[in-house]
């Protein structure tokens, strides 16, 4: 699923894990583990690719995507953080959508490989760049377990003197075979339509994807499953430290606006993400932390 970008290796971090570059310098730490490979992109501690042996890709990435320093990359998991879409305050601004750390270069701060899988962790921390957007002290560390499933943790620690809220997202790209065969089971009762004004509904118990989709739904305990009929396979969904769960697809005339996505893409991409999308965020004191997650198998 990576196979389209021209990479070279520049180090190698362990058997089986290695940091390679495309031809401008964009970094990426690419993984082939014997039971799976994966990538993320150093830009935004990017989860692009993730396919375990002699199975379909778990991980949706454009091609059409554009790599540089200033964009988001389309697909994969995008790091939502430290808001949630276009805030009211960040649209006067002109601020960047989702918050910047999707667009910030993060470090890889560590890395384990073991008999059946790798952890590696992402940090990012406050910089002049950073506090000129959103004035506070904060270290963000994403923590990433492959094996035979994804988890994924993203952890805020307020390392100022001052409370501070905050929203965001692990904004998932599932791969599907067909979008149009696809639905999801173990959603809340209700959501809210972003493509009815934001107005509140009730959902039923099963969700088919058979048009453009974009709704909030409440978080609850139980597990989300997607089948992705066409795969012949169910993708388990399990979230932790989220107060919604979005599910998107573009599809058809959307899809076309989008110059970082195939026309086509909608059908082998479908997003469940686990979300804080509240106004008010997550109350995160001086000193303390919180933990955004999921666990995708």
């Amino acid at each position: 699923m990576i196979s389209h970008l021209r990479l070279k290796t520049t180090k190698n971090l362990s058997p089986s894990i290695n940091m390679q570059v495309d031809d401008n310098g964009f970094e990426f730490v690419v993984i082939n583990h014997k039971n799976f490979d994966a990538t993320f992109s150093l830009h935004g501690a990017h989860l692009i690719h993730f396919q375990i042996k002699q199975q379909a890709p778990l991980i949706y990435l454009s091609k059409s995507t554009p790599y540089n320093h200033s964009k988001a990359i389309r697909g994969g998991v995008p790091i939502c953080w430290p808001w949630f879409g276009n805030t009211e305050e960040s649209k006067s601004k002109n601020l960047p959508s989702h918050g910047f750390a999707r667009i910030s270069q993060w470090i890889l701060s560590a890395v384990n490989e073991y008999e059946t899988g790798v952890d590696l962790e992402f940090t990012l921390t406050a910089t002049a760049e950073t506090k000129a957007i959103w004035n506070h002290d904060f270290s963000l560390t994403l923590k990433a377990s492959l094996s035979d499933h994804i988890e994924l943790s993203l952890v805020t620690d307020n390392t100022s003197n001052e409370d501070f809220t905050y929203g965001g997202a692990l904004h998932t790209y599932l791969h599907v075979a067909d979008s149009g065969r696809c639905s999801v089971e173990g959603l809340a009762a209700s959501y809210k339509d972003s493509l009815d004004n934001g107005k509140r509904k009730n959902s039923d118990q099963i969700l088919n994807i058979n048009g453009s989709v974009d709704s909030i739904y409440d978080a609850n305990e139980q597990k989300i499953v997607v089948n992705d009929e066409s795969n012949q396979r169910k993708i388990v969904i399990n979230n932790k430290g989220n107060d919604s769960v979005v599910v998107w697809n573009p599809w058809i005339e959307i899809a076309k606006k989008f110059v970082d996505l195939p026309d086509d893409g909608y059908k082998t991409m479908l997003c469940v993400e686990s979300a804080i999308t509240a106004k008010q965020g997550v109350l995160v004191k001086s000193g303390c932390s919180h933990t955004l997650k999921t666990v995708i198998k």
